[in-house]
């Protein structure tokens, strides 16, 4: 089981084709090449030893014997994959790798690139001759080793690590075909730019879409040092739905929580375009390529949502599975295995005994119609039952086909497998269910009344605590015997261990939602779930401190009916999660449904209607539609003095959120008078000192202020930030939110003696509470920057917006409309100080980008065109 020593060759070959390899290797040392030959004969792993490694690395060049069955071993395609990228780092790869062709031709070589390339043979004296000479041209040629491209460093996963499949077979051509769609743009005339770094990866139902492409992420690992980014968007839907308003919603409101989650942006970016462009910038940062997976797309989604799933930042390449054809996006089709994959995939469980055995295992694999799925779930049952023989489990396919479960089961399957073989692979889902005990099919059940996404052991360990009415750590100690024991029939597969996940198909729950003892306990299952993810989801959503983005697939999928009272609270805890993490539209949406199913089950003038209906009054406005949240919030404040009373907590918080809804349409003449009733009912009903008190003083200056009422604003920002600082303390959020507020209408006030010091201290404040890149902080600063210009102190302003804009271009990138005004208030100091040199490239700039960002008939880029023009007009007086 020794090793060749190092050399400047690395020969890579199948251990099937050992014999015709060594009179190669014996030619080339015998010419005085050094060649490395591994000789351990390991065909199957996963990943590259060390001492190969470093081989690898101490070689020139790599020659491998790619004959049919290189193609189909594990260990080959590694070596391959790993010289592939350090060859494509070092210059082209077709001239570190040298192919040897002993097949009648190159249609099975992959990749393309190599197959374009001149390949060797090697049948007869002379051409191994000529073989030997290639070598040792082609060494001679090669400067250096592959050395440091080799890189042993994996990426990170986020938000959790894929783990894949230790059963994966072949689709060495779909590989390729996937990487060359994803790195075209490096093939400039064979690509659409708009197009490039993207791919949809398109099949049937259980055909292996989402295996290939986590296989791929992991033997591609080394291309994407930038990290491996999976998301998915069908979780609360079948795979198969096709888009509509609610669901683009849905799939939208979902995405970007998990890209928050995943990306974990603060707090002050929740919104869908900061989340996006928070994304942008980690890549940015990073400098280096990524994969972006987006998994189960429904069909039929907009251009400009299907745009958004893509990765946000030009170094990403983008994958999308999905069973829809009709993105216009390049495609890897995943069509059923080769009959020689699906044979070597079910008879991983055992080798057949004998001609008869290996027979009943080819045709077994046959009458499944080499359905990656079904051929798993037939090993896991020969697997699970070792006096189980091939020929025996091919008999009980068809005593399993009958009655009626049967035949709906067939029918089910048949809407996502349509082929001649659904009976046998609806008997071989049916029968991989039996044997398993109580508690695997409980865990099974389990999964299958949740969303066909990934299962986090919380929410399995949380729903069956319930369901059983048992403690969370017997459950969880029971539930992992029963994960082992479905696992190894590949009834459910880990996909994640930190925290730890794992996934059912939904073709498997399917067959178990078909069953007869499914339907006795489905009630029971529903009612669990729900109270287990109602519980779950209670906790107040923060970005990057309490991540709900693996639960609220669940949830979603169990609101899709309202059947009970405990829905509904599973409804309110779906749309309170989508306002909290910046998803309005969805918000609204879940609010709505919400409001409408309390009216018709509670009256329209219950409390709890009347809070929903508040609810989503706020949703609407958060979306921007006012013209939905005013009548709604006046509705709302109408029946709550009916039923609640003028002084009642909830109608003065609905009279606050009419008059903030009427501040945000700019009516201030209708929201002045509402934010000041509010204010007096709160201190007469809940105090001086209450939070809701002050919040609402803080809003009816901010009011005064909106209407240049610096008189009316000041005093009650003053007495705002007194009480503040009393009750909430100086780091409070809305403490320092109140000095700024101050600080402003000060500086508006012309009252710069006071603004200054007060700019100063809530700059110091937020860099110390919030830290020196968060965009409150950046913003802090530009203020204090614009009251020293204010003040002609502009040997301090200059320094401090230079500073602002350099952090604004890091932090929220050249283009966001913060970075364009910190850019346009540079130019102005340097305008004002009669540095014209400095000043008219900074509003050329300015322009050109707000321009293009803005467009030209936006305000700001009047001004900066404004601003221009006197600029140039000052440097050149007479012209």
């Amino acid at each position: 089981m020794g090793q060749a020593g190092m050399g400047e060759v690395f020969f890579s070959y199948p251990r099937a084709d050992r014999a015709a390899v060594l009179p190669l290797v014996a030619a080339l040392r015998s010419a005085g090449v050094g060649v490395f030959l591994d000789e351990s004969g390991i065909d199957e792993f996963e990943g590259i030893s060390p001492g190969i490694r470093g081989a690898l690395a101490g070689a020139r060049l790599f020659v491998a014997y790619y004959s049919a069955a290189y193609a189909t071993r594990p260990a080959c395609q590694w070596e391959l994959l790993t010289v592939f990228r350090a060859a494509s780092v070092l210059g082209r790869a077709s001239e570190r790798i040298l192919v040897i062709n002993p097949e009648a031709g190159p249609e099975h070589i992959q990749p393309v690139q190599l197959r374009d390339a001149r390949y060797c043979t090697a049948t007869d004296s002379d051409s191994v001759a000529r073989l030997v000479q290639r070598v040792i041209e082609r060494v001679a040629s090669s400067p250096g080793c592959l050395g440091d491209a080799i890189e042993a460093q994996r990426p990170v996963w986020r938000p959790v690590e894929h783990l894949g499949s230790e059963r994966f077979v072949g689709r060495v051509n779909e590989f390729w075909q996937l990487h060359h769609a994803l790195h075209a743009f490096e093939y400039p005339a064979t690509h659409d730019e708009a197009i490039a770094g993207q791919a949809v990866v398109i099949g049937l139902g259980g055909v292996g879409k989402t295996l290939l492409v986590e296989q791929y992420a992991r033997r591609f690992a080394s291309f994407y040092p930038g990290g491996i980014y999976w998301f998915t968007t069908a979780a609360s839907h079948a795979p198969d739905t096709v888009g509509g308003e609610s669901l683009n919603d849905e799939v939208r409101a979902q995405y970007h929580q998990q890209v928050a989650a995943a990306l974990a942006p603060d707090s002050a970016q929740s919104d869908p375009v900061q989340i996006r462009e928070a994304a942008r910038r980690v890549i940015e940062q990073c400098g280096q390529p990524c994969l972006w997976i987006v998994d189960d797309v429904p069909g039929q989604l907009p251009p400009d949502l299907l745009r958004e799933l893509a990765a946000p930042h030009p170094l990403g390449r983008t994958i999308m599975t999905t069973r829809w054809r009709g993105y216009q996006l390049p495609i890897v089709d995943v069509d059923v295995l080769h009959p020689d994959e699906a044979y070597h995939l079910l008879i991983t469980a055992r080798v057949p005994a004998g001609p008869p055995e290996e027979a009943a295992a080819r045709t077994l694999a046959e009458r499944l119609g080499f359905h990656a799925l079904a051929v798993d779930l037939a090993r896991g049952c020969l697997a699970d039952q070792p006096g189980l023989t091939y020929t025996e489990l091919l008999g009980q396919l068809a005593d399993t086909q009958h009655g009626d479960t049967f035949q709906q089961l067939v029918k089910t399957l048949f809407t996502q497998v349509p082929t001649d073989h659904t009976n046998d692979i609806a008997a071989t889902f049916t029968r991989s269910l039996q044997h398993l005990d109580n508690n695997a099919m409980t865990l099974l059940r389990v999964a299958a009344t949740l969303a066909p996404a990934p299962l986090p052991e919380r929410l399995l360990t949380a729903v069956s605590a319930t369901l059983r009415q048992e403690d969370e750590e017997t459950v969880r100690r029971v539930n992992r015997g029963a994960l082992s024991a479905a696992q190894r029939r590949s009834l459910i597969r880990q996909t994640g261990t930190e925290p730890p996940s794992w996934f059912v198909h939904a073709l498997v729950s399917r067959t178990l939602n078909l069953q007869p003892a499914t339907a006795d306990m489905r009630a029971a299952l529903r009612t669990a779930a729900v109270t287990a993810t109602t519980r779950l989801m209670r906790p107040v959503y923060t970005p990057g401190k309490l991540d709900l983005a693996d639960i609220a697939p669940h949830a979603r999928a169990l609101v899709e009916d309202l059947d009970t009272v405990d829905s509904l609270a599973l409804l309110a805890g779906v749309a309170r999660y989508d306002f909290e993490s910046g998803q309005p539209a969805s918000a609204a949406h879940n609010y709505r449904r919400h409001s409408e199913a309390l009216a018709a089950h509670l009256g329209p003038d219950h409390p709890d209607t009347l809070t929903s209906r508040n609810n989503l009054g706020d949703a609407y406005r958060a979306a921007g539609d006012l013209g939905r949240a005013i009548p709604l919030h006046e509705q709302t404040l109408t029946d709550r003095v009916r039923v609640l009373g003028e002084d009642h907590p909830d109608t003065l918080n609905s009279r606050n959120n009419l008059a903030t809804a009427h501040y945000a349409k700019g009516n201030l003449g209708r929201a002045i008078p509402l934010f000041e009733q509010t204010l007096t009912g709160r201190v007469r009903v809940l105090g001086e000192d209450h939070p809701g008190t002050l919040t609402s003083r803080n809003n009816l200056a901010s009011a005064h202020y909106a209407r240049g009422n610096l008189g009316r604003a000041i005093p009650l920002f003053e007495q705002t930030l007194t009480d503040r600082v009393r009750v909430l303390g100086e780091d409070h959020p809305d403490t320092l939110a109140t000095r700024n507020n101050l600080a402003t209408a000060h500086y508006a006030m012309g009252n710069l003696g006071r603004a200054i010091p007060l700019h100063e201290q809530t700059l110091t404040d937020f860099v110390r509470v919030l830290g020196d890149d968060h965009p409150t902080t950046l913003t802090s600063r530009n203020n204090l920057a614009s009251a020293h210009y204010a003040m002609g102190n502009l040997g301090r302003a200059i320094p401090l917006y230079e500073q602002t804009l350099t952090d604004f271009v890091r932090v929220l990138g050249d283009d966001h409309p913060d970075t364009l005004t910190a850019r346009n208030n540079l130019a102005h100091a340097h305008y004002a100080r009669g540095n014209l040199g400095r000043a008219i490239p900074l509003f050329e700039q300015t322009l050109t980008d707000r321009v293009r960002v803005l467009g030209e008939d936006h305000p700001d880029t009047l001004t900066s065109r404004n601003n221009l023009a006197h600029a140039r007009r000052a440097a050149h007086p007479g012209s």
